[in-house]
């Protein structure tokens, strides 16, 4: 298989079900093995997997069914596959494999309707690999969860008809990445992303007062749901720029429930974004479903810094330290700061160490101050830095921490906020004229149009953040 794609997470998990036809559910993680099932004779194993590739995007599932034992080769298997997408059919086809693999490629395209070409790979002229299928439609310009109907209908014969096909339902989730742009009034434009593993995002919202991020999806609160999946995984993805979220905890609800701190993992390994990853297994789900009766049909996840949470915290380019910053009082210009901060050892489980480095202030692009030193490298003292901020500075200041230990990788940057903006603050922000256009919207004096530009304006000036 081309060795450009790589495994993403899939959401199944299998449990084979008493009824008229043999069937097998899956709804977990990677790739993943069905539940052995007796078909004509032959205990058989369906194997599935989802890969994307990183250059062209396009999203691969590969369907394998073999003997159990031998894990060999099942020959001339006939497969009838369904897709749905938001309770929408994409394609009913049947396929015929010789070797018992299907591979089908989600490929992005203009057409409505979805359709599907038989592509022969290189290494299927000599016997290595099966041909491909291509499903072309836009709808897959988006990931979120895919429900495959997969029925066995033949094995070792095309002409061996089963008169009990087998069937599985899976659920395939395809993780989709959405970006939201806020307009903080004190570090301006950001973007936040958010990797959903499990099916699309709906309602996102970010409240500048409490710092809370909020965001739902479907989900189906009912005990087959809650068997079929094996777990819950979402991302949100913070610029390193935004400080209002660069905490070193955060409490997560998921309907109103508390998540536990093993729910929540804060990763700042990743170039210039900060990732908080949210895993809820199917214990927790169950536990949650057992002890709550929900009447919604959607998960809904709230991300908050937690109260007692250090300011600003994160881990320098090459992985080695972890920096805590915080103040004492609110910086302001024209008057007298001092920041605290300790560096830990991240390959020593977070342990305070001791080891030179640099800490420069920049504003504007330009150094202002600089101290070097050595960290305490102490549980029960901390390291300081007291300066005096100029009359002349606000807004962004930049506190960069350089050369730890030597290592010219070991760096590290927060920004910091000079004369912070609060709610009441911005509300004086509002133009004279804005607020006449209000009211004479309320009287009827003008219409909707003018009144909307006015709207439209604090968008833009960032008073209003939508």
């Amino acid at each position: 298989m081309n060795r450009q794609f790589f495994a993403v997470c899939v959401i199944f998990s299998g449990i084979v079900l008493a009824c008229n036809l043999p069937i097998s559910f899956g709804h977990g993680l990677g790739t993943e093995t069905m539940p052995p099932v007796m078909i004509d004779e032959t205990q058989a194993t369906l194997e599935v997997a989802s890969m994307t590739s990183l250059d062209t995007g396009i999203r691969q599932i590969m369907i394998s069914l073999f003997g159990t034992e031998s894990r060999g080769v099942i020959n001339n298997v006939s497969f009838e596959v369904e897709l749905i997408k938001n309770e929408t059919v994409l394609f009913k086809n049947n396929f015929e494999r010789d070797d018992g693999v299907l591979i089908m490629n989600l490929v992005p395209s203009e057409d409505s309707e979805v359709q599907i070409f038989n592509q022969e790979t290189f290494a299927s002229f000599f016997g290595l690999a099966s041909d491909q299928f291509n499903l072309q439609g836009k709808v897959f310009e988006d990931g979120g969860l895919y429900k495959f109907n997969v029925k066995i209908l033949t094995i070792n014969s095309y002409d061996n008809v089963l008169s009990e096909p087998v069937k599985y339902d899976l659920g395939i989730s395809i993780p989709e990445t959405t970006y939201y742009e806020i307009n903080d009034r004190n570090f301006g434009t950001q973007e936040l992303g958010v990797i959903t593993y499990f099916d699309q995002i709906s309602e996102f919202s970010y409240d500048q007062e409490t710092r809370q991020i909020e965001f739902s999806f479907p989900f189906q609160w009912d005990q087959k749901t809650i068997g079929q999946t094996s777990v819950i995984h979402e991302e949100v993805q913070i610029p390193k720029s935004f400080g209002d979220l660069l905490v070193s905890k955060f409490d997560v609800t998921l309907n109103e429930i508390d998540l536990p701190e093993s729910a929540i993992n804060i990763d700042d390994f990743t170039g210039g974004k900060r990732i908080v990853h949210v895993v809820v297994s199917q214990n927790e789900l169950q536990e949650i479903f057992s002890a709550n009766q929900f009447n919604a049909d959607n998960i809904v996840l709230k991300f908050q810094p937690n109260e007692n949470s250090i300011p600003l915290s994160g881990v320098t380019e090459n992985g080695q330290f972890k920096i805590n910053l915080w103040w004492e009082n609110e910086m302001r210009s024209n008057s007298d700061a001092k920041l605290g901060y300790d560096i830990l050892d991240t390959f020593l489980m977070d342990k305070p160490i001791s080891v030179p480095y640099e800490l420069k202030l920049f504003y504007n692009g330009k150094e202002v101050l600089k101290k070097t030193g050595t960290s305490a490298g102490s549980k029960t003292q901390s390291d300081s830095f007291e300066f005096f901020i100029p009359s002349d500075v606000s807004g962004i200041l930049v506190a960069k921490f350089e050369n730890l230990g030597g290592n010219k990788l070991a760096h590290l940057e927060f920004p910091l906020v000079i004369d912070r903006k609060s709610s009441m603050e911005v509300e004086y922000l509002i133009p004279d004229w804005v607020r006449n256009n209000a009211k004479w919207w309320s009287e009827g004096q003008i219409d909707d149009r003018t009144f909307a530009n006015g709207i439209e304006f604090l968008i833009n000036v960032g008073i209003i953040v939508v």
